[in-house]
């Protein structure tokens, strides 16, 4: 895990850019906290399915059981629900992130557009707009590169959605709090930030804010844990 310090960062997008519920752009306090700096990998988390008894999520590369394909160990596991990420968080003594802790440590106190700055991306920085290729679609989730946050995390852009702990509301940022907020108390869908393999160069901004269903399960939304 990296240690994000205590301090504010920009959150969101200025007037005229990005989309309307990622505005108004606030300077927003954060405690300090830690966060992975990779996404939840196959590996990992077929351990907490094997500790726990749970069942296997559906393996999106084949009909075989996600155990048994070769190949995967490393690349961040998908096909999980907002539960399943917090039932795993909890197990690994973590929780989700929030929005903005998420955003924080992806985009840092400069304001950053994309976790490496404001440069659109490219291929070799970040996978995006692509078509399922099986085994070879998601990256491994140590893919350390130029790509990587001002904090050093990996994989903040592209590669696999992830789930935060925070319902998602388009007008919340009009009354969020400006110190360590959690999101609105209520809601139906949870928010999920930072692109998949197959978003499009806009869904890449650190500000952009996707959402889904608690329950959804889709091969392109993994999570990474946050203490």
């Amino acid at each position: 895990m990296i240690t994000i310090p205590s301090g504010e960062f920009l959150m969101g997008s200025k007037s005229g850019e990005g989309r309307s519920d990622e505005r108004p752009q606030n300077k927003i306090y954060l405690d300090a906290y830690k966060i992975d700096a990779h996404e939840v990998s196959n590996k990992r988390y077929l351990k907490f399915i094997q500790k726990t008894d749970r069942k296997e999520p559906p393996n999106p590369y084949g009909e075989n059981s996600l155990s048994e394909v070769v190949g995967v160990s490393g690349v961040p596991v998908v096909q999980v629900t907002w539960y399943d990420a917090v039932d795993y968080c909890r197990w690994a003594g973590k929780r989700l992130p929030t929005e903005a802790e998420w955003e924080k440590a992806a985009r840092g106190t400069n304001g950053f557009l994309y976790p490496w700055g404001f440069n659109p991306p490219i291929v070799t920085l970040a996978n995006f707009q692509k078509q399922w290729e099986g085994e070879k679609t998601l990256w491994p989730v140590n893919s350390s590169n130029e790509s990587n946050s001002p904090y050093g995390l990996v994989g903040m852009a592209g590669n696999a959605r992830e789930w935060v702990q925070d319902w998602y509301s388009p007008d919340y940022y009009n009354s969020s709090p400006k110190k360590n907020p959690q999101g609105p108390k209520n809601g139906i869908l949870k928010v999920i930030k930072g692109g998949s393999w197959h978003s499009f160069k806009s869904d890449l901004r650190a500000a952009s804010r996707g959402k889904g269903g608690f329950a959804l399960k889709t091969d392109g939304i993994g999570f990474r844990c946050a203490k």
